[in-house]
């Protein structure tokens, strides 16, 4: 199984942390256990320093998030068992394929998280999702994930879900999602009631 962790400053195992489970887009897929930390989240951690473990798995090459969601489980849960992880501040969130895999995960384990934050991704077909609060982001010139795929998923959250859509953004909404919300610090302060 491949992943990789982030591990905040000042880690202290004596105390529960929240986490983030990130998942990589097409371009990331591999078997390196590095490029997941090369496009998205990852290269903004050093700056944002999240009070938070950050959970990085590697999808093979030729598969999705759809297909690979126990791997991305796994790579959690292993997360879980050696870091002092709070099980009620677990959120979610990815980029383009990983948009996609995150909303099936969410779908597909919905007591797991705190937090959804799917970014230029998709859900085909829509299933049920867990009563959670999301963030939502697109790129509205998005060439490869049409934008309508997230104001769809929006307009079915309704008032659960916050959208935001970056006027003249191409696919790469992640470094403007990631880099210039507070989205990350969002995602950490989320907990499951």
């Amino acid at each position: 199984m491949s992943f990789r962790l982030w591990i905040p400053p000042g880690y202290d195992p004596s105390r529960r942390w929240p986490a983030i489970l990130f998942l990589h887009g097409a371009g990331e897929r591999g078997d390196d256990n590095e490029k997941q930390l090369t496009v998205g989240l990852g290269p903004h951690l050093d700056a944002l320093a999240p009070p938070a473990i950050v959970v990085f798995p590697q999808c093979p090459l030729g598969s999705s998030w759809v297909s690979q969601m126990q791997r991305a489980i796994d790579a959690l849960d292993a997360a879980r068992r050696d870091h002092a992880i709070d099980d009620d501040s677990i959120s979610l969130t990815g980029i383009s394929l990983g948009g996609a895999g995150a909303w099936a995960l969410a779908a597909a384990y919905p007591e797991r998280w705190s937090a959804v934050a799917p970014v230029c991704g998709w859900m085909e077909p829509i299933r049920p999702l867990p009563d959670v609060p999301y963030r939502i982001f697109h790129g509205d010139a998005d060439p490869v994930i049409d934008v309508e795929q997230s104001r769809r998923m929006a307009a079915q959250l309704g008032a659960r879900a916050e959208y935001t859509e970056f006027a003249g953004v191409t696919h790469n909404a992640w470094d403007p999602a990631y880099r210039d919300t507070d989205l990350v610090d969002w995602l950490v302060r989320q907990r499951r009631l």
